[in-house]
């Protein structure tokens, strides 16, 4: 499809770069880039160190959807996708992505997800899924309690993060990913194997969509050291739970 048209200035800097439809963070220690074109794969990183690539936050999108406009603005990349056939889509959903840096400590790099949905039908279908594909050596599911995230290695349906420890690595490069549905917007998450890929799908809008209403929701993932990851992961998933909804200015 023909690339959007030339990005107009914005109040605010971005620290992304946009060429043709590609997007990469310029100031990044571990190389990040979205190919809108490609919602799924979402955040590619390629951390230092002989292991996998890792892919975080793509959004899986109905068939047909494509890209029809995108913008940068500071710390926020958002792109829009509509359905290049109605005719063949029973759902008419227009759904906006919204990448965006989020604040992490030391050693960290964390993003979140915006993601909306609209349709231009009285009812539709609006359920989506975020999906996070890491090679993964082990997996242990996050529950809030009492203000923090209690860790365990077995499916817990309370469950609102996961912590994956990446395998493959020198003891000089071992990280581990946290990906976090918001608790008060997700519907579930699921974990699956394609390969050697653990593929994390947070499940988002439970309800059915309605002609004129906006449904939103967040999802978190962020990488860091494997020193600690319970530790760390389990202070940024507390304090992604506690944040404020999400405000278009």
């Amino acid at each position: 499809m023909p690339s959007p048209a030339p990005l107009t200035a914005s109040p605010a800097a971005s620290v992304w770069v946009a060429i043709d439809g590609h997007v990469t963070d310029a100031g990044s220690a571990i190389p990040a880039s979205i190919d809108l074109d490609q919602p799924r794969r979402g955040i590619a990183l390629t951390p230092p160190g002989p292991a996998a690539p890792v892919n975080l936050l793509g959004l899986d999108l109905p068939l047909h959807s494509q890209l029809s406009d995108f913008w940068l603005r500071g710390d926020d990349v958002t792109a829009v996708y509509e359905s290049a056939d109605e005719s063949a889509d029973a759902r008419h959903l227009r759904t906006t992505a919204m990448w965006r840096h989020s604040p992490s400590g030391n050693g960290m790099r964390a993003w979140e997800l915006v993601a909306s949905a609209q349709t231009s039908l009285l009812q539709s279908d609006a359920v989506l899924a975020v999906v996070s594909e890491i090679n993964a050596a082990d997996i242990l599911w996050g529950t809030p309690i009492d203000g923090g995230v209690h860790w365990q290695a077995d499916h817990s349906p309370g469950a609102t993060c996961v912590l994956l420890h990446r395998g493959g690595q020198a003891e000089s490069h071992r990280t581990s990913v946290l990906v976090a549905a918001h608790p008060g917007e997700a519907r579930r998450i699921s974990i699956r194997r394609d390969g050697h890929r653990t593929v994390v799908e947070c499940w988002l809008f439970s309800t059915e969509l309605e002609k004129g209403v906006l449904l939103r929701s967040r999802v978190l993932a962020a990488i860091g050291p494997a020193a600690d990851a319970t530790g760390w992961a389990g202070d940024l998933a507390a304090a992604f739970a506690e944040s404020p909804p999400f405000l278009t200015t």
